[in-house]
């Protein structure tokens, strides 16, 4: 009994996150994850895969990376957490139906119940997380995004980058040394970048894996 309680244990731990999040999900037993070699931990790889399973499963290829790429995008930004599933996890309201990604506080399960998109998003979230990934950012480095059905108050504060599928990406406005906001009426959305102040789209950000490389040790990067 002993015996199987401790095999029992040690496969909750393969299993659930050790950041001290809320997931807990199987992975298939045909998807082998890298143990090393990704711009993050396991536990980050698994949340990244949820989020796109349950935020983009039903978008083509360039949509899905579009919306794994608003998190970590977020991740590089100083204003949101710098660990995936805390970005994926982040709650400013407190409030149930208010996350930043809903599924993760609509109080419905967070187990994947169609195995094939699952193992279809545990393999991107690999692909994205890979330091040498090369992933292009469709989004123009966009912080935000929303459905095509819904209009939120603060897209209008925003600059639309991108729209794939059925969500558009905003990422923050430009502005002119003195603060102001240039006009945008007349001017074509920029299709790799947000605008800069003379107008000109700025250069793509660098991928998340650079990012990673340029912030934390060879020592960081090797136990991740």
């Amino acid at each position: 009994m002993k015996r199987l309680l401790t095999v029992l244990v040690a496969m909750m731990l393969l299993i659930a996150p050790a950041t001290g999040n809320a997931f807990s999900v199987e992975v298939p037993e045909d998807i082998s994850l890298p143990s090393e070699g990704l711009a993050g931990s396991r536990d980050e790889l698994i949340c990244l895969a949820l989020n796109d399973y349950f935020e983009a499963r039903g978008e083509s290829l360039r949509g899905r990376v579009a919306v794994a790429h608003v998190v970590l995008n977020r991740a590089r930004d100083k204003r949101f957490p710098r660990d995936l599933c805390k970005v994926i996890t982040q709650n400013l309201s407190s409030e149930q139906h208010l996350c930043q990604f809903s599924w993760t506080c609509n109080g419905l399960p967070n187990q994947p119940d169609d195995q094939q998109s699952w193992r279809q998003s545990l393999l991107l979230a690999v692909a994205m997380l890979r330091m040498t990934s090369g992933i292009d950012d469709p989004t123009g480095g966009a912080l935000w995004y929303h459905a095509d059905y819904v209009r939120p108050d603060w897209a209008d504060r925003l600059q639309e980058t991108a729209r794939i599928g059925r969500h558009h990406f905003y990422s923050d406005k430009p502005t002119f040394d003195d603060g102001e906001v240039p006009a945008t009426e007349g001017v074509e959305m920029a299709s790799f970048g947000p605008l800069l102040p003379s107008g000109r789209p700025s250069a793509p950000p660098l991928t998340f894996a650079e990012w990673v490389e340029m912030t934390s040790g060879a020592e960081q990067i090797a136990q991740r």
